[in-house]
């Protein structure tokens, strides 16, 4: 974002209101700027300074700068109109960072930049009002271009400072103060680069950003970073369950394996993630530059501190609607305990699946993560369909058909064949179908003698069923 400001001042010596180490107040944008938080300065590529207070009414009101923002370029913008307007310009443009922007009349801007400070540009010009190019000097950075002719009318030269700190801003705008230069400021949103940021490190699969994300989410005020601290929890911890098959590339050194000597569904896993390539007629499994070729190399350190047992216990308290409002942060939450699979989160999990005031997603996500875990859970998902509402119970009994097993077949197929609710019974049908072994589908069949032909929703739906069984799979 650009704002175009005109700062004038005439026959006057600029004062720089001075302030505390880590806020300034600039008198002639009668704004207060202040440095990056720590969390930010110079990481990331990220530099600058923050707007932190506008006074009503002042140059930077009325050219619509908000707090919050980050200035990260001051651009001046010295307009030429002889040629010791030039020779300032060129001066004070390549003092800082030996570049500058030349604006020839006709033509697309051209970046000119010097090896050194006090390399000559290679440009003599002449005139009054209108500044042409006189003289091109062999062996110069303006020699070197094809765009720059002898005779182009030069119309201005536009210095761009990049702020790395307090101290370059109060400087860059002294200076420009000092004579009647236009300047932009480009400015970006902070909140936008620290979620990038967050996002950065659940990116990268390393483990020092786990202890990083949990501080943000439990302690950042900024609700859209505790969001994006999850979400990049929640892919660090499907990153760490990817450790087996990483470690098969770290065992052999290697950035490609034969495709069919990894497991299928982690190798899924990873090529969704973008981390790995498949060509499975080539049968060649290739890990992608360059996050999936770093990370071999990180995935045993992930996998070790994500089982360490502290997301555990954060996941577990920020999935409960009380503690968490956000619903976002709670899904991401209930997709780590499901990816994890910890025992001692049932009861937590089953809390949320009961909870009638939870949105239905949320409590079918608890459902899905009390699946995943498995085994150990069917008691509780039985409790749940017997004593819960209807809408737990259909998850409930989702969830069971998915984990299968001899005790949760016989426990649906009993309540199958108990009358109920209709919406239940579909769901229970469902269920059954998933275990799909002999006794499950004797059920399946007494429940469709039940019903005549076309009689109800039960028997079209157990009619699909034994119609997708009996077809053979492409």
């Amino acid at each position: 974002m650009f704002r175009k400001l005109l700062i004038v001042f005439i026959l006057i010596t600029v004062v720089l209101a001075t302030g505390c180490d880590n806020r300034y107040y600039d008198e002639h944008m009668q704004m207060e700027v202040k440095r990056l938080d720590s969390d930010l300065d110079n990481r990331w590529s990220t530099s600058g300074v923050v707007i932190n207070r506008i006074s009503p009414n002042g140059p930077a009101d009325k050219a619509q700068l908000s707090t919050g923002e980050l200035i990260s370029y001051i651009i001046g913008e010295y307009t030429i109109q002889n040629a010791q307007e030039y020779a300032h310009a060129v001066k004070k443009a390549m003092k800082h960072d030996s570049n500058m922007l030349l604006y020839i009349k006709g033509k697309e801007p051209l970046r000119i930049a010097t090896r050194k400070l006090g390399d000559k540009v290679g440009l003599q010009v002449e005139g009054n009002g209108t500044v042409r190019i006189k003289q091109i000097t062999p062996g110069t950075p303006a020699a070197n271009s094809d765009d720059i002719q002898i005779g182009d009318v030069i119309e201005k030269i536009v210095d761009e400072r990049k702020i790395f700190s307090l101290n370059d801003y109060k400087k860059s705008v002294n200076e420009f103060a000092q004579t009647n230069t236009s300047i932009t400021l480009r400015t970006t949103e902070l909140i936008g680069v620290k979620i990038a940021s967050v996002t950065a490190l659940g990116n990268l699969g390393d483990a020092r950003a786990v202890d990083a994300l949990i501080d943000i989410l439990q302690n950042n005020r900024e609700l859209a970073l505790r969001k994006a601290a999850a979400r990049s929890l929640e892919r660090l911890v499907a990153l760490s369950e990817l450790n087996p098959l990483f470690q098969k590339f770290q065992a052999e050194d290697v950035n490609q394996l034969p495709a069919d000597m990894l497991d299928v569904r982690q190798r899924e896993s990873a090529e969704i993630l973008g981390l790995l390539l498949v060509d499975l007629k080539a049968n060649t499994a290739t890990l992608e530059a360059p996050f999936g070729i770093q990370f071999r190399h990180r995935s045993a350190s992930l996998h070790q501190k994500v089982s360490a047992g502290r997301l555990v216990a954060l996941a577990e308290k920020y999935i409960h609607l009380d503690t968490e409002p956000e619903q976002e942060i709670r899904r991401a939450c209930l997709s780590m305990l499901g990816t994890l699979k910890p025992v001692s989160s049932i009861e937590p999990l089953v809390k949320v699946l009961r909870d009638q005031n939870e949105i239905p997603g949320i409590r079918f996500q608890a459902g899905l993560a009390l699946s995943l875990i498995g085994e150990p859970a069917i008691d509780a998902l039985i409790a749940a369909f017997n004593e819960a509402d209807a809408a737990a119970k259909d998850i409930a009994a989702s969830a069971l058909g998915r984990i299968g097993g001899i005790q949760t077949r016989d426990f649906l197929i009993n309540a199958l064949e108990t009358p109920g609710d209709p919406a239940i019974q579909l769901t229970l049908v469902d269920a059954i179908a998933k275990i799909g072994d002999e006794p499950s589908l004797s059920a399946l069949e007494r429940q469709r003698d039940r019903f005549q032909e076309g009689d109800s929703a039960i028997r079209i739906f157990l009619d699909e069923v034994f119609s997708s069984l009996a077809t053979p799979a492409q």
